[in-house]
């Protein structure tokens, strides 16, 4: 076919871009292609040209992605524009199918069969972790401790990191290199291989045997590569010894967009493509056709500020939409708040992203408690099967069993104090005489002194109190109190399911139903099923990828969460690498929105918000207009409800206000509706009876006021404290006041010392 019949035919609609990248076809060629910009078009495209103009046998063109699906929809894409019968001949392939035909070869010319048996039962190799982990640390491992090794695993291949670096590699996992080297050499000893070590080998074999390399770069001269960005070190160096013969390779990629780092995806290839493939051209697509120019401003400025990348911009095609609007709340609870009442009047597509699972817990739980639909991508059940959870939980049901002998091994070292195992033992057989709990047997162990009896001794008072607790007050006693917390951090574990478990422990009368709650939640998110007809969308960053979405909120965009660390606590040039990675999971995000983009700033903001927020324009507000100052930060302010109360504003985003009542309900109202509902009940008071100053100083005034407080101080009242905000009254009991104060948790106040110091008001 002419080329330019070609182009009239299939290319009418590309811009300029397009029709360059789908025309350059000879010798090594990076195309960098921006959010929506259309890169599987292009892709598609391409390989009719290189068949149809060119003239090139369709089974000399190796097409690799990242995933099997993936090869599917772009072989239907292309038989769909250029016919079945063209699409047959092409090789639609993931890199471990060629690493296959590769190892599968090289049985057949040297070996005369596959020298290994790849094993694709996961439930086979995880036994054989757990078996190692147990083997090797003394103990039970849980689910999340087998899947995180299974994932280093993973990333040690990908990487081919040496000895060395497995070393220095920062894990949670104890004597990692151990366990990865006995998993290592109890597959070869079994002639057994998984899917990173398929690789591995296909790259070995090229490398010795010349004749198996120059069969496949005879068989492929032509080589394309989608998602370049997601491929790992080793898979790059599968590509590069195949395309080292005719240097025909033609790899899209975008390395803003990389964010798979913890599986190993590779950016630096794209960075380094010149230098790999020497005369090399770098091809450009920008313009998107996906987002509004607002959008896509804010994105192309934020994702700008990383140093690791090419210089580059998306170019917007569809005009104005709306602006990147900051949701504030005053703090991360309330953003769920938010969220649910959203939800409750969402009308259109919708999607809520974040940065892990964990966000999408307490939000799967308020919608099925308020009967809203939603649809999940991708949602795991890992919380559940973490060490972190597991270990509260099982603190949790030992207060209920403090004889347990299963438990207290689980968990005896775990409260951030040195207490042996040889202690431990001596306890249990202790309480076998006895039948005491094993805690107070514990005290007794010779070598229980100092502070680690001091520590004991705080787990005997707290842990029979747990049965009493309400269930998020039995969390943060755990925690706190138990000394839980201080293991984590000394193990470097994940801090914030405190914040998780807390948030799902609202509300709940006793951890017994704590326990059954999970449990139930576990399950409605095992059997959950996605209906087509709901508007809300709940995933994290990672599973939207190639996405797009009418609206998208932007959930728990805090430090510590996203990004993991603050700018300011990023030194090294490793941490540097993986902050610059958080970047591109945001950017990936905000390019998710189509018309719509909400950020969140909970409470104080995260360096990522502040940064977007310092580039975005603000609504100038004409200062004669009466509702101006309703759109200015009223975070903190009350609202007069006629019929419910005193409110606080605790979220909000221009007009629309989230309330907090006295009674802990929340409401999301617009100014509009907040008017009509207002209390317009008006106090008069005598001119000469409004003293104009306070006299702070007077005793009787100070007792006034404190009489007064004391008289309205009652569970389940509110009250605000000078340093910790707002809080929930638990109980009132001689002198000791217990608010629960939210993301400060629960603290116990003297009241006198409260009331003497105008700490507290109503």
């Amino acid at each position: 076919m002419d080329p330019k019949e070609f182009e009239k035919q299939y290319m009418r609609r590309l811009n300029a871009q397009q029709k360059e990248a789908v025309s350059t076809v000879d010798g090594p060629v990076l195309l960098l292609a921006t959010p929506g910009s259309g890169k599987t078009t292009v892709l598609v495209t391409r390989l009719g040209y290189m068949i149809l103009c060119r003239g090139i046998d369709p089974k000399s063109i190796l097409t690799m992605t990242y995933t099997v699906a993936a090869t599917k929809d772009m072989k239907s894409r292309f038989a769909a524009f250029f016919g079945e019968a063209a699409a047959e001949g092409l090789q639609f392939r993931t890199i471990n199918s060629v690493s296959k035909s590769i190892i599968d070869y090289f049985g057949r010319s040297h070996a005369g069969r596959s020298p290994f048996d790849l094993v694709t039962d996961e439930g086979e190799l995880n036994r054989l972790v757990r078996e190692i982990c147990q083997s090797v640390n003394d103990g039970y491992p849980e689910d999340s401790e087998i899947r995180e090794v299974r994932r280093l695993i993973t990333y040690i291949k990908n990487m081919m990191l040496t000895e060395e670096e497995i070393e220095k590699l920062d894990s949670e996992i104890d004597h990692l290199p151990e366990i990865v080297q006995r998993y290592r050499d109890a597959l070869r000893q079994r002639h057994l291989m998984d899917f990173d070590d398929q690789m591995a080998y296909a790259y070995t074999i090229l490398q010795k045997y010349p004749v198996v390399l120059n069969t496949f770069q005879e068989r492929f001269p032509y080589i394309c590569v989608d998602e370049a960005q997601d491929t790992s070190r080793i898979q790059h160096a599968i590509i590069q010894l195949l395309a080292s013969k005719s240097e025909n390779l033609f790899m899209v990629g975008d390395e803003d967009q990389s964010i798979y780092g913890f599986r190993a995806a590779w950016p630096d290839a794209l960075l380094n493509f010149e230098t790999d493939h020497p005369g090399a051209k770098i091809l450009l697509m920008e313009e998107n056709y996906r987002s509004g120019e607002e959008i896509i401003a804010a994105a192309n400025r934020f994702v700008s500020a990383n140093r690791y990348r090419r210089e580059k911009a998306m170019i917007p095609t569809r005009g104005k939409a709306s602006p990147v609007h900051v949701i504030h709340a005053k703090s991360r609870a309330y953003q769920y708040e938010y969220l649910v009442h959203m939800a409750k009047q969402c009308k259109r597509e919708t999607a809520i992203l974040f940065r892990n699972n964990d966000t999408a817990l307490p939000l799967i739980d308020c919608f099925e408690q308020n009967g809203i639909p939603y649809n999940c991508r991708n949602i795991e059940d890992t919380f559940f099967s973490n060490r972190v959870v597991i270990d509260v939980l099982d603190i949790t049901r030992f207060s209920y069993d403090p004889r347990s002998e299963e438990l207290f091994l689980r968990l005896y070292y775990k409260f951030g104090t040195a207490i042996s195992k040889k202690s431990a033992l001596y306890a249990i057989e202790r309480s076998r005489a006895s039948g005491k709990p094993l805690f107070e047997e514990l005290m007794h162990a010779p070598e229980i002194h100092g502070a680690v009896q001091d520590t004991v001794l705080d787990l005997m008072q707290n842990l029979p109190q747990i049965q009493t607790d309400n269930a998020e007050t039995a969390v943060h006693r755990i925690w706190e109190a138990m000394h839980y917390g201080r293991f984590v951090d000394q193990r470097k574990l994940d801090k914030g399911k405190l914040f998780i478990l807390g948030m799902l422990a609202k509300g709940i009368e006793t951890p017994l139903l704590f326990l059954e709650k999970l449990d139930r939640l576990r399950a409605t998110i095992a059997e959950h099923q996605n209906a087509a007809g709901n508007k809300i969308i709940l995933s994290t960053i990672h599973s939207s990828k190639g996405l797009e979405y009418d609206c998208v909120y932007l959930a728990d965009m805090i430090d510590g969460i996203l990004p993991p660390k603050s700018a300011n606590e990023v030194e090294d040039p490793d941490e540097i690498r993986q902050y610059e990675e958080e970047r591109r999971l945001c950017y990936v995000g905000m390019t998710r929105a189509k018309n719509e983009l909400y950020l969140f700033q909970c409470g104080e903001a995260s360096c990522f918000v502040s940064e977007i927020t310092k580039t975005l324009p603000t609504p100038v507000l004409d200062t004669d207009d009466i509702f101006a100052p309703f759109l200015l930060p009223q975070i903190g302010k009350q609202f007069f409800d006629a019929a419910l109360g005193r409110g606080e504003i605790v979220a909000e985003c221009l007009d629309r206000k989230l309330v907090s009542f006295p009674d802990g309900h929340c409401e999301l109202l617009t100014v509009e509706e907040m008017l009509p509902r207002r209390s317009k009940k008006l106090e008069y008071a005598m001119q000469a009876e409004r003293p104009s100053a306070p006299v702070i100083n007077s005793a009787a005034l100070k007792k006034a006021a404190s009489d007064r407080i004391l008289s309205q101080l009652r569970a389940g009242g509110f009250v605000r404290h000078k340093s910790f905000g707002s809080g929930k009254i638990l109980s009132v009991k001689d002198d000791i006041l217990t608010v629960d104060f939210g993301e400060k948790g629960v603290r116990k106040l003297a009241l006198s010392l409260s009331l003497q110091n105008n700490l507290l008001s109503v």
